[in-house]
């Protein structure tokens, strides 16, 4: 049987925040749709490349805005939408010859992009709009696919883009494309 358990804590969010750090240049430099907290920019030039100043800082801005029952209830209704697929997903990834782990981990933060994954079984999913709790599901099925695949996209050394189109091709399979016929493939994608 596969899980996905889902989290939110506050401490997850800082990590999150730390974790965008890294990438935030990238994100910048290519026009990718990330949604960040209002302090996250200027707090990053202030911090001129000093990681830990800006972990300190960040942690102390959020700590200022963190409101658990937005949270709870974004938790509470992205977690029900996945309970009634979760079954079905599973065993179309099955069909699909992905070989799935027992357990999944998909933490629930108000910032980032749409989606992220961390090997071996974390799922990142922002749940900021209205639009993200729409699409939560095929956002964790999109991210799923990554981890599922990792191994082969680096043995392929394929780029980013590349990945990303045989993310969504599995999208156009009869068994993904039932439960997602409005799954909207990236713009990002190479073929």
């Amino acid at each position: 049987m596969h899980i996905l358990n889902f989290i939110y804590t506050k401490t997850e969010e800082k990590k999150r925040l730390l974790d965008i750090y890294d990438e935030y240049q990238w994100f910048l430099d290519n026009n990718f749709p990330v949604i960040l907290p209002k302090f996250y920019a200027s707090l990053y030039k202030k911090c001129g490349g000093d990681k830990k100043l800006f972990a300190r800082e960040a942690s102390r801005e959020l700590d200022k805005i963190y409101a658990s029952d937005i949270y709870r209830q974004k938790f509470f209704k992205i977690k029900d939408n996945w309970r009634g697929i979760e079954a079905e997903v599973f065993d179309a990834l099955k069909k699909l010859k992905l070989k799935a782990e027992n357990k999944y981990i998909c933490n629930i933060s108000l910032y980032g992009p749409e989606g992220q994954f961390q090997r071996p079984n974390i799922i990142n999913l922002r749940a900021n709009a209205k639009k993200d709790i729409r699409t939560a599901n095929e956002t964790i099925v999109h991210e799923l696919i990554h981890l599922l695949i990792y191994n082969k996209v680096k043995r392929m050394k394929l780029s980013y883009e590349k990945t990303e189109g045989l993310v969504d091709s599995f999208f156009t399979k009869v068994e993904l494309k039932r439960i997602f016929p409005r799954y909207k493939k990236q713009s990002i994608i190479k073929y």
